[in-house]
Order: structure tokens, then sequence, then C-alpha cells
């Protein structure tokens, strides 16, 4: 069965056979984060990957979701407030979404059962790292501060930064009510800092997800 209950054999798309989500769960290691593949160490990019697809496909409740919550957890830095990508490592920029989306992504399926819009990583210190250390004083984006802007942690960081203040909702959104007044707690200037929102799962703005799926409903 499906995380909503219907059963999968139902489905003509191939996409759909479960052998593709058994594999994906396979990629889950002893920490809780995912692998490129089975026995890989893990990392935040795969988990990210890993548990968007695992919720597109409907088969979030495969894997170790216990497991998968602590090693999350402990992704968060304490002190700078960013994440890092794996066990060990020091913080990057780029993690902001890849890890920080996958907390979101992660919030939102046990939201449908909890009924629960939070957030369960610190948003204010995360937006704290990304305006304060991940921002070029000249434009752009960056790894940490020492390191050069580029594009790809552009790119990461601001969405990144998209998740941590927009609410967690239930997936997917039904309606577009996203820009206003529905808000994690935000660090800093409200009126110059709040991005638009984007889909958690999708990491696109909703309104061109809203386009895409009235076009091929």
């Amino acid at each position: 069965l499906l995380d909503d209950g219907r059963d999968c054999e139902h489905y003509n798309n191939p996409l759909r056979d479960l052998s593709i989500s058994r594999h994906i769960a396979d990629c889950q290691t002893f920490e809780g984060g995912f692998g490129a593949e089975p026995f890989n160490e893990a990392h935040g990019g795969y988990t990210f990957c890993a548990l968007a697809a695992l919720r597109i496909l409907g088969t979030v409740s495969l894997v170790d979701i216990d497991t998968l919550q602590s090693w999350l957890a402990r992704r968060q830095m304490g002190f700078e407030g960013g994440f890092c990508g794996r066990t060990n490592k020091l913080v990057d920029g780029c993690y902001s979404f890849w890890q920080g989306g996958a907390v979101a992504v992660l919030d939102s399926y046990l939201g449908d059962e909890m009924k629960s819009s939070e957030i369960s990583y610190d948003e204010q210190m995360l937006q704290r790292y990304i305006l304060l250390c991940a921002q070029d004083v000249n434009g752009g984006l960056r790894d940490k501060p020492s390191k050069p802007k580029d594009f790809y942690h552009s790119c990461y960081n601001l969405s990144g930064l998209s998740v941590a203040q927009h609410a967690v909702k239930p997936w997917p959104l039904d309606a577009l009510g996203a820009s206003g007044d529905d808000l994690n707690e935000l660090f800093g200037d409200r009126s110059n800092n709040i991005l638009g929102r984007t889909d958690g799962v999708l990491n696109i703005r909703i309104e061109r997800v809203q386009e895409m799926r009235k076009r091929f409903k």
C-alpha cells in the first residue's frame, strides 16, 4: 500500500513499481540518512533526493523514520546555525536546502498524520547563517565565509531560505496561499528578507507547480 492507503498495483505507471521505492529505501544507512547506493555514506544531497522521491511515490513509510529524523537533527550546527552535509563535516550553505529541505519534506509527511505545520529545526538560526555568513556583501551567496560566491550556492542558499521562512503545509498544495502572513519565525528585516514560497518537494515556486498540475491533470 502507498502512504495514503491506496494499492500501488492499481497503477499502470511503471514508476509506481514498488521495486523502485524499495531500492531507494535500501540506500538508507545505519546512521539514518541516505547514500548514493546501498552501503554508501549518508549524505545530505542524496537524502533529500531519496526522501523527495519517496514522497512523490507515496512510499515514505518504507524507511526508518526515527533514525532519519535523528540523523537530520544532528546536521544543524549548534554554533553556526547552518547545516553540514555529512557526519563530522563543516557547515556549508548549500545544505540549507539539501538538509533543511529534507527536514521540511519529512515534517510535511509526518504533519499529514499529526495535523502539524511546524518545522523541526531552528529556522531563525538557519536564516541568520544564510543572511549574515553565506551572503556576499557584493551579491551572490557562498558555502561559508572565505569561500567564493557561485551560482550553485546562491541557488541552494536561497532555496533553503525560502523553506526556512515558509510554514510546512500538507503536500501537494491545493491552493497558492503562500505569500503573506503564513510564515515561520523570521530573522532580520521582514520587509526585505522574505522570499517567494517554493514547493518543498519539487523546489519550484508554487505558482509554477500549480500551473503544471492544471496542465497535466
